[in-house]
C-alpha cells in the first residue's frame, strides 16, 4: 500500500481572526505569535511512503525537512 504523509501548516486570516474574537484554543494558539506570519500562507511536507508486511520506506527523492536544510535549500 502507497499512501501520502502530507502534515502542513496554513495561516488563514479570516479563520485565526474568528478563534481569537471567540478566545478558542488559548492554552493551545499564542495568537500575537501566529499574526506575525498572516500574509505567509502556508507550508507542507509531503512523502509519498510505500507500507509493506516488512516495513515501509520513503518514495522518491529525500526532502528538506529540518531548519538547517530548508534555510540551506534557499539559500541557494
Amino acid at each position: 500500500m502507497v499512501l501520502t504523509v502530507e502534515p502542513g501548516i496554513y495561516f488563514m486570516p479570516e479563520l485565526i481572526a474568528q478563534w481569537k474574537s471567540q478566545k478558542k484554543f488559548l492554552e493551545y494558539i499564542d495568537y500575537s505569535a501566529i499574526e506575525k506570519h498572516i500574509g505567509f500562507g502556508g507550508i507542507r511536507i509531503e512523502d509519498d511512503v510505500l507500507v509493506t508486511g516488512s516495513g515501509c520506506r520513503v518514495l522518491g527523492k529525500p526532502i528538506a525537512k529540518t531548519i538547517e536544510e530548508i534555510e540551506s535549500q534557499c539559500s541557494k
